[in-house]
Protein backbone atom coordinates (compact mmCIF):
# COMPACT_ATOMS: atom_id res chain seq x y z
CA UNK A 1 0.00 0.00 0.00
CA UNK A 2 2.87 2.42 0.82
CA UNK A 3 4.17 2.06 -2.75
CA UNK A 4 0.89 3.53 -4.02
CA UNK A 5 1.12 6.60 -1.80
CA UNK A 6 3.13 9.72 -2.43
CA UNK A 7 4.27 10.70 1.04
CA UNK A 8 5.55 14.07 -0.17
CA UNK A 9 1.92 15.21 -0.62
CA UNK A 10 -0.57 15.70 2.17
CA UNK A 11 -3.81 14.63 0.48
CA UNK A 12 -7.02 14.28 2.48
CA UNK A 13 -5.60 11.84 5.03
CA UNK A 14 -2.61 13.86 6.26
CA UNK A 15 -2.60 17.23 8.02
CA UNK A 16 0.96 18.55 8.29
CA UNK A 17 1.80 20.93 11.14
CA UNK A 18 -1.52 20.78 13.01
CA UNK A 19 -2.18 23.48 15.59
CA UNK A 20 -1.22 22.50 19.13
CA UNK A 21 -4.71 23.51 20.30
CA UNK A 22 -6.12 20.66 18.18
CA UNK A 23 -3.52 18.15 19.41
CA UNK A 24 -3.31 18.51 23.20
CA UNK A 25 -6.08 18.46 25.80
CA UNK A 26 -7.24 21.92 26.85
CA UNK A 27 -5.63 21.62 30.28
CA UNK A 28 -2.36 20.25 28.84
CA UNK A 29 -1.55 22.85 26.19
CA UNK A 30 1.81 23.34 27.93
CA UNK A 31 2.92 20.06 26.35
CA UNK A 32 3.49 21.98 23.10
CA UNK A 33 6.58 23.41 24.78
CA UNK A 34 8.12 19.92 24.75
CA UNK A 35 6.45 18.13 21.81
CA UNK A 36 6.15 19.48 18.29
CA UNK A 37 3.08 18.31 16.31
CA UNK A 38 4.49 17.19 12.95
CA UNK A 39 1.53 15.64 11.18
CA UNK A 40 -1.95 14.30 11.92
CA UNK A 41 -2.99 11.01 10.30
CA UNK A 42 -6.48 9.80 9.46
CA UNK A 43 -6.66 6.44 11.22
CA UNK A 44 -8.92 5.04 8.50
CA UNK A 45 -5.91 5.24 6.16
CA UNK A 46 -4.15 2.74 8.45
CA UNK A 47 -7.12 0.50 9.23
CA UNK A 48 -10.56 1.02 7.63
CA UNK A 49 -12.17 -0.12 10.89
CA UNK A 50 -10.65 2.82 12.74
CA UNK A 51 -11.84 6.41 12.77
CA UNK A 52 -10.48 9.71 13.99
CA UNK A 53 -7.03 11.23 13.80
CA UNK A 54 -3.73 10.50 15.50
CA UNK A 55 -0.87 12.95 15.81
CA UNK A 56 2.81 12.20 15.26
CA UNK A 57 4.92 14.29 17.63
CA UNK A 58 8.62 15.09 17.90
CA UNK A 59 10.09 15.93 21.33
CA UNK A 60 12.31 19.01 21.31
CA UNK A 61 14.89 17.11 23.33
CA UNK A 62 17.21 15.48 23.82
CA UNK A 63 20.32 17.41 22.86
CA UNK A 64 22.14 14.19 23.74
CA UNK A 65 21.07 10.84 25.15
CA UNK A 66 17.36 9.98 25.31
CA UNK A 67 14.17 11.91 25.73
CA UNK A 68 13.06 11.63 29.35
CA UNK A 69 16.43 10.44 30.63
CA UNK A 70 16.54 13.35 33.12
CA UNK A 71 12.97 12.78 34.28
CA UNK A 72 12.19 14.21 37.71
CA UNK A 73 9.47 11.60 38.33
CA UNK A 74 9.40 7.83 38.60
CA UNK A 75 8.84 5.84 35.46
CA UNK A 76 5.22 5.03 34.65
CA UNK A 77 3.84 2.10 32.69
CA UNK A 78 3.73 4.14 29.49
CA UNK A 79 6.05 7.03 30.34
CA UNK A 80 9.72 6.22 30.63
CA UNK A 81 12.95 7.19 28.90
CA UNK A 82 12.52 6.84 25.11
CA UNK A 83 8.79 6.04 25.48
CA UNK A 84 5.90 8.51 25.70
CA UNK A 85 2.36 7.26 26.31
CA UNK A 86 -0.73 9.38 25.68
CA UNK A 87 -4.44 8.92 26.23
CA UNK A 88 -6.52 9.79 23.18
CA UNK A 89 -9.55 11.70 24.48
CA UNK A 90 -12.98 11.46 22.87
CA UNK A 91 -12.26 14.61 20.85
CA UNK A 92 -9.00 13.15 19.53
CA UNK A 93 -6.73 15.31 21.68
CA UNK A 94 -3.82 13.89 23.64
CA UNK A 95 -3.37 13.66 27.39
CA UNK A 96 0.06 12.74 28.78
CA UNK A 97 -0.05 9.51 30.80
CA UNK A 98 2.14 10.73 33.61
CA UNK A 99 3.72 13.76 35.24
CA UNK A 100 4.94 16.47 32.84
CA UNK A 101 8.13 16.72 34.92
CA UNK A 102 9.19 13.79 32.75
CA UNK A 103 10.51 16.68 30.64
CA UNK A 104 13.43 18.27 32.48
CA UNK A 105 12.45 21.83 31.57
CA UNK A 106 8.99 21.39 33.07
CA UNK A 107 10.70 21.86 36.45
CA UNK A 108 12.07 25.27 37.40
CA UNK A 109 15.79 25.88 37.79
CA UNK A 110 15.27 25.88 41.57
CA UNK A 111 13.61 22.46 41.39
CA UNK A 112 16.38 20.99 39.23
CA UNK A 113 19.14 19.07 41.07
CA UNK A 114 22.58 20.69 41.01
CA UNK A 115 23.96 17.73 39.04
CA UNK A 116 21.55 18.54 36.19
CA UNK A 117 22.02 22.31 35.98
CA UNK A 118 24.50 22.10 33.09
CA UNK A 119 22.22 19.66 31.28
CA UNK A 120 19.34 22.05 31.88
CA UNK A 121 21.19 25.02 30.36
CA UNK A 122 22.26 22.94 27.36
CA UNK A 123 18.70 21.74 26.88
CA UNK A 124 17.30 25.27 27.07
CA UNK A 125 19.62 26.33 24.25
CA UNK A 126 18.66 23.23 22.26
CA UNK A 127 14.94 23.94 22.77
CA UNK A 128 15.37 27.48 21.45
CA UNK A 129 17.26 26.25 18.39
CA UNK A 130 14.72 23.54 17.61
CA UNK A 131 11.75 25.83 18.18
CA UNK A 132 13.18 28.16 15.54
CA UNK A 133 13.89 25.24 13.18
CA UNK A 134 10.34 23.91 13.56
CA UNK A 135 8.81 27.34 12.93
CA UNK A 136 10.93 27.77 9.80
CA UNK A 137 9.89 24.34 8.49
CA UNK A 138 6.21 24.98 9.25
CA UNK A 139 6.26 28.42 7.64
CA UNK A 140 8.06 27.12 4.53
CA UNK A 141 5.49 24.34 4.18
CA UNK A 142 2.56 26.71 4.53
CA UNK A 143 4.05 29.09 1.97
CA UNK A 144 5.14 26.47 -0.57
CA UNK A 145 3.01 23.38 0.05
CA UNK A 146 5.95 21.05 0.51
CA UNK A 147 8.32 19.87 3.20
CA UNK A 148 11.95 20.72 2.46
CA UNK A 149 15.02 20.06 4.57
CA UNK A 150 16.21 23.44 5.86
CA UNK A 151 19.57 24.54 7.23
CA UNK A 152 20.13 26.37 10.51
CA UNK A 153 19.32 29.68 8.83
CA UNK A 154 15.94 28.40 7.66
CA UNK A 155 16.97 28.12 4.01
CA UNK A 156 16.73 25.01 1.79
CA UNK A 157 19.79 22.95 2.67
CA UNK A 158 22.45 23.32 -0.05
CA UNK A 159 19.81 25.10 -2.13
CA UNK A 160 17.87 21.87 -2.63
CA UNK A 161 14.15 22.60 -2.77
CA UNK A 162 13.05 19.05 -3.57
CA UNK A 163 10.12 17.89 -1.44
CA UNK A 164 10.90 15.28 1.21
CA UNK A 165 8.52 12.81 2.80
CA UNK A 166 5.95 13.85 5.37
CA UNK A 167 5.99 10.21 6.50
CA UNK A 168 8.40 7.40 5.77
CA UNK A 169 6.02 4.53 6.46
CA UNK A 170 2.37 4.00 7.34
CA UNK A 171 0.91 0.93 9.04
CA UNK A 172 2.23 -2.58 8.65
CA UNK A 173 4.14 -4.75 11.10
CA UNK A 174 7.57 -3.71 12.34
CA UNK A 175 10.43 -6.13 11.94
CA UNK A 176 12.26 -7.01 15.14
CA UNK A 177 15.76 -5.70 15.64
CA UNK A 178 15.37 -1.93 15.88
CA UNK A 179 17.26 -0.23 18.67
CA UNK A 180 14.02 1.39 19.88
CA UNK A 181 13.11 -2.08 21.24
CA UNK A 182 16.31 -2.49 23.22
CA UNK A 183 17.29 0.99 24.41
CA UNK A 184 14.97 1.01 27.44
CA UNK A 185 13.05 -1.97 28.81
CA UNK A 186 9.40 -2.01 27.73
CA UNK A 187 6.78 -4.79 27.48
CA UNK A 188 7.02 -6.28 23.98
CA UNK A 189 5.57 -9.27 22.19
CA UNK A 190 7.42 -11.04 19.40
CA UNK A 191 5.90 -13.11 16.64
CA UNK A 192 5.87 -13.86 12.92
CA UNK A 193 4.20 -12.05 10.04
CA UNK A 194 4.89 -12.68 6.37
CA UNK A 195 7.78 -14.93 7.28
CA UNK A 196 9.52 -12.15 9.25
CA UNK A 197 10.17 -11.73 12.96
CA UNK A 198 8.01 -8.83 14.09
CA UNK A 199 7.40 -6.99 17.34
CA UNK A 200 4.52 -5.19 19.06
CA UNK A 201 4.66 -3.00 22.19
CA UNK A 202 2.06 -4.01 24.76
CA UNK A 203 -0.41 -1.88 26.71
CA UNK A 204 -0.71 -2.21 30.50
CA UNK A 205 -3.65 -4.56 29.84
CA UNK A 206 -1.50 -6.71 27.55
CA UNK A 207 -3.03 -5.56 24.27
CA UNK A 208 -0.84 -5.03 21.23
CA UNK A 209 -0.06 -1.55 20.02
CA UNK A 210 -0.16 -1.37 16.23
CA UNK A 211 2.24 0.69 14.18
CA UNK A 212 0.54 3.77 12.69
CA UNK A 213 3.37 5.73 11.09
CA UNK A 214 7.04 6.60 11.33
CA UNK A 215 9.34 9.33 10.04
CA UNK A 216 12.79 10.75 10.78
CA UNK A 217 12.47 13.68 13.16
CA UNK A 218 15.10 15.57 11.21
CA UNK A 219 12.78 15.71 8.18
CA UNK A 220 11.00 18.50 10.06
CA UNK A 221 13.82 20.16 12.04
CA UNK A 222 17.58 20.44 12.12
CA UNK A 223 17.66 17.76 14.83
CA UNK A 224 15.49 14.82 15.79
CA UNK A 225 15.31 11.06 16.12
CA UNK A 226 16.41 8.89 13.19
CA UNK A 227 12.91 7.45 13.36
CA UNK A 228 9.88 8.52 15.38
CA UNK A 229 7.51 5.57 15.70
CA UNK A 230 3.83 6.13 16.46
CA UNK A 231 1.64 3.28 17.75
CA UNK A 232 -2.06 2.98 18.62
CA UNK A 233 -4.11 0.67 20.80
CA UNK A 234 -7.77 1.19 19.81
CA UNK A 235 -9.54 -0.55 22.70
CA UNK A 236 -7.96 1.58 25.42
CA UNK A 237 -7.49 4.50 23.00
CA UNK A 238 -3.80 4.84 23.71
CA UNK A 239 -1.10 6.43 21.57
CA UNK A 240 2.54 5.54 22.09
CA UNK A 241 5.73 7.12 20.77
CA UNK A 242 9.17 5.55 20.70
CA UNK A 243 12.39 6.68 19.08
CA UNK A 244 15.13 4.97 17.10
CA UNK A 245 18.63 6.49 17.33
CA UNK A 246 20.70 4.57 14.80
Amino acid sequence: MDAERDFTRAGAWLRPFPDAADVFAADQQHLARHLHPLVSIDLAAVDPQWSGWLHLLSPLGPCDGLVGQYSQVEDGELLRANWIGLQVDADGRYRLLGDARYFLLESSAEQTPAALQVSRRDLQAHYAEQEAAYAASRDYYRANGKLVRLDRKGRPSYGNEDAIELLERVGGELEAGGNWEETVEFPLEYGQAGGEDVVWPLSPAGRRFRHVASVPGWNYRTSGADSILLFYEPVERLALLSFDWT
